[in-house]
């Protein structure tokens, strides 16, 4: 179990850098023959290009193919491009019939830039369009301050790697992040499983200079929710199955029948894991892992239940899908295809599939190998491809786009072999054939590409920590687009368009509005009539992606203290976001405009409750800045370089440059709280986190002494510090008293269960408590005068029962909560709320008089509350994410 929630990572704003703004986008854009350029966010490189007048392209032609037409092109016009002092290489060249993408990568001095690609679009020999991701402003000195051996040990920081026993750690040298003038980054891979069993493969990027975590996503692109020779599907349909005979005489799912077995030795295999555990399996093959046999040809029941015949046969349809359009298996050069089934979790099937960038993994639900339905067959494998072409990152929009093209092609797939007519109802639904209790095929769908949800209406802003994002949350919006395509176009002829965009234009970074003017600029290369382009603008306009989304308009019934602020905490796990005292507040940031700037990543705002000429920026170059907490004038924060982390104390009417360093050492010191007189703060060093206490001038006392502690949260009130131990195996509430210096603890969490948040008041403390299996969260109360009291202890009631992404602010008076299942049940038409009620309603049956503090249209997070009045500071997202406060409540927001 991963204890300690530390990521230094500034994983949101990476996932959004490229963002795109338009320079010259009239309303008909599809449609019209004007130059059109799409300006890039944090660097001079446009994003697209189209409609250059470009008469040396023949001269250039003639010299040295598509790659020279392709460097001339963009020397001749870098009054456009402005990458005449890049170092831009040739990584390939993609061809099909009178069309060259000539596809270039980026390095910074020698090390390559994550994520940079420009793609330089030919039909004949003449340029017809440029579209990607390079960056012109990245400055930074490519010469590690911290050894790759060092940043290794760094991994510990992110609590994804914590999360993850026994792990295999892969390291890949060193990357440079385009995030403002650049940041230099050794590259590892974290493979294993979590506390629940499931499978993680963590892409971590260590800061180079500072030895923080400065990016981080979990790379497994999951499913949400749910081959001559014979067998019989799931279904009952008996099938052909392309099978090998092996010089024993058995058979077994070996599949050389296909084109590239006989030009580069690739096949279909498909595996049984005989009910081996998915952990096992996520990013390695076991050795000894047989493929699915039989005595005979004909593949009997045990296939059948194992979901091998289904893997099998799907795995062919698949390739003859692409080859259909030209490729040549997942990876595009005829390797191999790889499938394994009947992987199992904690004993029972694992209910979910997954592309682990080799292969493709089955487990089963309710009896129902996942193996069963095409489109979840074609969905995990085009994560394949994509991870082959556009290489997508799987965060925010790019991870929603991701999810979209494998929802698209996986039902697109499924659609025809099933013969649905593009009218059909069912013709949309995502994973509806793996139920087994008679539902409604729209009940069991995990989701619908007809579901109709809009970009500037219900795009779900979540953090990173749910759902990477909104991957899947919002992918049906980008996804939906592409459907309605698929109805009005001629559907091969659109998925031939979304093909070539995905494999030609998309790049790692590409969103919702760059998908649109990727797929527009295929489809004009693949010679698509005005009417056509017209159909794909509709499509898009009706699925509200258009210039400025992000920006529609929204009611918002607090004051707005700061806009453009992504909170820190969405990166740092357990990092105090927010911090309010009477007059003064403050806010731990991840600041996308700081990037594009040059600006280091993480920073704190401070700023008046009321009046004054706005926040300051409390930062040190080359520092981080984090866990504010505002004590009257006083600011202490935790500074993080590459030599630890200490907590430092400013004033907050100062500029932030004279910080005194109140808690140093050999460790990093995090996380601390003061009531003005006494210091609290957690000390980490290796997997020992303890809690220290300081008393006026006195010396500071480790106050949990005892070997084997994780401790996390602690904060003062009324004379006491309380917080969350980990150790032995065991959670704990515990309390100590600063008059008397006695600790009391009390056993928090369950059999199942673990807080992994707390906060407390002095009266009563106030843990989440996180489900290890499910995920789901609750809230347990405590009576500190006596917490070990299992009869004062008491549940808090939450929105819908089960809790995610659950968040708690306390003060003498009141509660404040909000949560991601605020939510409506099963879908996403609201965002996370945050919600107040009385500490003595709270207190006296958990369920008490909850009121609204907000009725804002946004996702409400990061909640503090004043300890002297009931105001509110939170983060609020829509589109972008700003400071917002209240004074008093807004109510029931009838």
């Amino acid at each position: 179990m991963g204890r300690r929630h530390i990521r230094l990572a500034a994983a949101t704003a990476a996932a959004a850098l490229i963002t795109g703004a338009l320079t010259a986008l009239p309303a008909t854009a599809a449609t019209t023959d004007d130059p059109e350029v799409l300006a890039g966010s944090g660097t001079a490189a446009p994003a697209y290009v189209r409609g250059l007048d470009d008469p040396g392209s023949a001269k250039s032609r003639s010299a040295g193919g598509p790659s020279a037409t392709a460097r001339a092109h963009l020397a001749r016009h870098d009054d456009v491009y402005h990458v005449a002092g890049l170092d831009l290489t040739v990584a390939r060249t993609i061809s099909a019939k009178d069309r060259d993408t000539v596809r270039f990568t980026q390095r910074h001095d020698g090390v390559p830039v994550l994520g940079a690609q420009y793609d330089v679009h030919t039909r004949g020999g003449e340029v017809e369009s440029v579209s990607g991701a390079v960056f012109t402003g990245l400055r930074t000195d490519t010469t590690p301050k911290v050894t790759e051996r060092a940043a290794r040990g760094r991994l510990a920081f992110d609590p994804a790697v914590r999360r993850v026993p026994g792990h295999r750690t892969a390291g890949h040298g060193l990357v440079v992040l385009p995030q403002g003038e650049g940041v230099l980054a050794w590259h590892f891979t974290v493979s294993g499983a979590d506390a629940a069993g499931s499978p993680v493969q963590q892409e971590v990027y260590v800061d180079a200079h500072t030895g923080g975590v400065a990016f981080s996503y979990n790379k497994l692109d999951n499913i949400e929710g749910p081959a001559e020779g014979s067998g019989t599907t799931f279904g009952g349909k008996k099938v052909a199955l392309h099978v090998y005979e092996r010089a024993d005489g058995r058979f077994e799912t070996r599949d050389r029948a296909r084109s590239m077995w006989d030009g580069t030795d690739g096949e279909i295999l498909t595996y049984d894991a005989e009910g081996g555990p998915v952990a096992d399996y996520e990013g390695t093959l076991p050795a000894g892992t047989p493929l699915a046999s039989s005595d005979t040809a004909e593949f009997g029941a045990a296939a059948t239940a194992s979901g091998a015949v289904d893997a099998h046969m799907n795995a062919g349809r698949v390739f003859d899908f692409y080859r259909g359009m030209g490729r040549n298996g997942i990876d595009g050069n005829g390797g191999t295809m790889k499938s394994v089934v009947n992987v199992t979790q904690n004993g029972k099937p694992y209910a979910n599939a997954f592309w682990d960038g080799t292969k493709m993994v089955y487990g089963g639900m309710n009896g129902v190998p996942f193996s069963v339905g095409l489109d979840v067959v074609g969905h995990e494998m085009t994560h394949g491809i994509t991870e082959h072409s556009a290489g997508l990152l799987y965060a925010e929009q790019s991870g929603a786009l991701n999810e979209a093209a494998s929802d698209y092609f996986g039902e697109a797939m499924e659609a025809d072999a099933d013969g649905l007519a593009m009218s059909d109802p069912e013709a949309g639904l995502i994973g509806e054939d793996l139920c087994s209790d008679g539902s409604a095929p729209a009940d069991c769908a995990l989701r619908d590409l007809n579901d109709g949800r809009r970009a500037d209406k219900n795009y779900v802003n979540v953090p990173l920590a749910v759902d990477n994002g909104g991957v899947h949350a919002n992918s049906t919006i980008v996804g939906g687009a592409m459907w309605e395509m698929r109805k009005k176009l001629n559907k091969h002829f659109s998925d031939e368009i979304i093909y070539t965009a995905l494999t030609e234009n998309f790049n790692p970074w590409t969103d919702f509005l760059q998908a649109r003017y990727g797929i527009v600029d295929a489809a004009r290369r693949l010679g698509a009539t005005k009417s056509d382009l017209q159909k794909i603008d509709n499509a898009f306009e009706a699925h509200g992606i258009y210039p400025g989304w992000e920006a529609a308009g929204y009611k918002r019934d607090g004051d707005t203290l700061a806009k453009g602020l992504a909170p820190a905490a969405e990166a740092v796990e357990q990092s105090r976001n927010m911090a309010l005292d009477g007059a003064y507040w403050a806010t731990s940031y991840v600041d996308l405009k700081s990037f594009f700037d040059g600006t280091p990543e993480y920073g704190i705002k401070v700023g008046k409750v009321k009046g004054g000429d706005g926040p300051k920026d409390f930062q040190q170059d080359g520092l981080w800045s984090l866990d504010p907490v505002i004590q009257g004038k006083d600011l202490l924060y935790t500074r993080v370089g590459a030599n630890g982390a200490d907590v430092v104390s400013t004033k907050v009417t100062g500029n932030g440059n004279k910080v005194t360093v109140v808690a140093g050492g050999p460790g990093d010191q995090r996380e601390a709280d003061t009531d003005g007189t006494t210091l609290t703060w957690v000390d980490i060093q290796g997997d020992e986190a303890d809690v220290y206490v300081k008393q006026g001038d006195g010396k500071p006392v480790n106050i949990t002494p005892e070997a084997g502690t994780s401790a996390l949260r602690p904060t003062i009130a009324h004379g006491k510090v309380s917080f969350l131990n980990y150790k032995a195996s065991q959670t704990y509430v515990d309390v100590y008293d600063l008059a008397t210096g006695t600790l009391t603890e009390a056993k928090a969490g369950g059999l199942f269960d673990v807080p992994t948040d707390y906060v407390h008041n002095g009266t009563y403390g106030f843990a989440v408590n996180t489900s290890l299996f499910l995920g789901f969260q609750g809230v347990k109360g405590f009576d500190l005068a006596d917490p070990a009291n299992t009869a004062k202890q008491f549940s808090v009631s939450l929105a819908n029962g089960f809790g995610d992404y659950v968040q708690l602010a306390v003060n003498d008076k009141s509660l404040v909560r909000t949560d991601s299942f605020a939510m409506s049940w099963g879908g996403y038409d609201n965002l996370p709320k945050l919600e107040i009620a009385s500490i003595a309603d709270v207190a006296d049956d958990g369920k008490a008089d909850w009121k609204r503090v907000s009725c804002g249209d946004g996702a409400q997070l990061y909640p503090t509350l004043d300890s002297g009045s009931d105001r509110v500071l939170w983060s609020e997202t829509r589109g972008t994410t700003d400071v917002v406060t209240r004074a008093k409540p807004a109510g029931d927001c009838a």
